[in-house]
């Protein structure tokens, strides 16, 4: 008794603080960390930058209000840093001035640039982009010209490139399908692969000596930090398989001392040292005031929905809810909704569509979509031949297309006003995979042109196809309250299903493969909705 009065009394207090009284943190289970020559750390802290003294101590915050920026790197003068953040819907390279506090943006065309790093002259930024949508690639701007070249195009991206400490040698990931190599590329040589593996390898980082890079692996039993040692043969040797790490490269303030984040904390190592030990900070934010009102949830309108009953044979399907297919089951369609997932069986009578051995899943779901600029109805059909079968958005006749789209003639996805239906902020999904909402708003292209991009950045966050899909389905639906009706297979759900060519479980890409979709109880193949595109372009 005495201590549930104590907890009451806690709680009591708490809520009579002062909206403007600070809150003092000193973790961070997010934590990136880079040192300067002189020992100063950047970190990101809460999707802001901080800059920690050498030592620890008072952090003092050099961005405002970004929320999403991320792995801040010191310029080899320690009067810069740049770093990746969203603004204005795209994912971008910033330069920060440390002394006046300024910001400036250094990606171009693209929506997707990550992953900055310097090179040791100071006037080259190297990072990764997809700026033709096909791949993610290395890339280099030039400071003073503000100039920029492609260093690599491989099939596949290319990640988390890193200069030696001489600017002669370069390494980075090369990721394709499920298979991860550590590439080393030195000057006027072939590039020669350190490393392939079916598990996840990230975040490397040359030694300033060049003698070794430290890289992250993952493995069913968690992650290490691993050393790669440049000696003729290399050897490779686990370092610490201890600690909860957070993979983003090791940062060496020489060749003795090294930074990293792990446990919550940053942590600081003598190389040779058989353990790290914290490097304790203080940083004081101002806690943002939420509301306490529930948010109400929306009802979810039904147009339109045919009579009758439909039956899918599914050979393989996801349902968005378990780990692995089911096969050899019949999803019973009622008007716009599933009524029951059976055994398959012999349904004289039926109306029965069976199209062999595609993968069913979920339609997919994009809860904060960014619309074309000028979206007509013939964009309804196009959209679903992309899996899109229900977006969130802006637009003036959104009540209209979505009537328009729930019919048979003129088909596309459920469009929700972003008013009544529009999520809240989106958390890192490399860091909360099993909250991962996906959505095409932050990268800056139209939905469904924004699928492979979205996809791309998944992977290299780090989520499984599995995780990517329910970011896309059940994970979405939750956000915007719109489940149990959304992104799943299952009983009295709508009836919004994907058909697609391959094994998206294996490798999420396989999505793209659209063949037919189901959309509000009523199937349409991929030829047939570019037909009514066509159609519905004349009517306009």
């Amino acid at each position: 008794m005495y201590l549930r009065t104590l907890v009451l009394a806690l709680l009591s207090l708490l809520a009579t603080v002062s909206a403007d009284a600070q809150v003092t943190i000193s973790r961070g289970n997010d934590l990136s960390v880079d040192a300067a020559n002189d020992g100063r750390l950047a970190i990101d802290l809460r999707g802001d930058i901080w800059i920690v003294p050498g030592g620890g101590g008072e952090a003092r915050q050099v961005t405002q209000d970004l929320k999403s920026a991320q792995r801040p790197r010191w310029s080899p003068d320690g009067k810069q840093l740049v770093y990746e953040a969203i603004a204005e819907g795209k994912q971008g390279i910033w330069i920060l001035e440390v002394e006046s506090g300024q910001s400036r943006s250094l990606s171009g065309g693209s929506n997707f640039d990550l992953q900055p790093a310097w090179h040791p002259d100071g006037t080259r930024v190297l990072y990764s982009s997809d700026v033709q949508g096909r791949g993610v690639d290395l890339w280099e701007y030039d400071l003073p010209t503000g100039l920029r070249w492609r260093l690599s195009d491989r099939p596949g991206d290319e990640t988390e490139a890193q200069w030696s400490s001489d600017g002669r040698d370069l390494i980075y990931i090369h990721r394709i399908a499920n298979h991860w190599s550590l590439i080393l590329r030195r000057h006027g040589e072939a590039e020669e692969v350190l490393l392939t593996s079916a598990e996840k390898i990230a975040a490397p980082s040359f030694r300033p000596d060049g003698s070794m890079i430290t890289f992250f692996q993952k493995s069913a039993t968690g992650t290490s930090l691993n050393m790669l040692i440049l000696s003729e043969p290399r050897l490779i040797r686990p370092y610490e398989t201890r600690e909860q790490f957070v993979v983003t490269p090791v940062s060496w303030l020489d060749r003795h001392r090294m930074y990293y984040s792990a446990n919550g904390q940053i942590r600081q190592r003598l190389f040779n040292s058989w353990a790290s030990s914290p490097l304790h900070f203080r940083a004081s934010i101002q806690p943002q005031v939420t509301s306490s009102i529930r948010r109400a949830r929306p009802t979810l309108p039904w147009h339109d929905e045919p009579p009758g009953n439909l039956v899918i044979h599914a050979s393989r399907m996801f349902d968005g809810l378990g780990s692995t297919y089911q096969h050899n089951r019949d999803i019973v369609i009622s008007g716009g909704r599933i009524t029951a997932i059976e055994e398959h069986t012999e349904r004289p009578g039926s109306i029965v569509i069976d199209i062999g051995d595609l993968t069913i899943i979920p339609g997919l779901v994009d809860a904060d979509a960014r619309l074309p600029g000028a979206l007509a109805p013939s964009h309804g059909p196009d959209l679903l031949a992309m899996g899109i079968t229900t977006m969130v958005g802006t637009h003036a006749n959104a009540t209209q297309l979505n009537k328009l789209w729930s019919g048979k003639d003129i088909p596309g996805p459920r469009l929700l006003s972003a008013e009544q239906w529009g999520i809240g902020p989106i958390s890192r999904p490399e860091l909360d995979v099993t909250a991962a909402v996906i959505t095409s708003r932050s990268t800056g292209l139209p939905t469904g042109t924004a699928l492979p991009t979205q996809f791309r950045a998944m992977a290299i966050a780090g989520l499984t196809p599995e995780q990517t899909l329910r970011g896309m389905g059940v994970n979405a639906a939750a956000a915007m309250l719109g489940d149990p009706y959304l992104g799943r297979i299952a009983t009295g759900a709508s009836a919004d299903l994907v058909f697609v060519d391959g094994d998206p479980l294996s490798e999420i890409s396989a999505v793209l493969n659209v063949v037919a979709v189901v959309r509000n109880g009523r199937f349409y193949s991929v030829s047939g909705l570019f037909d009514r595109a066509k159609i519905a372009e004349s009517v306009e």
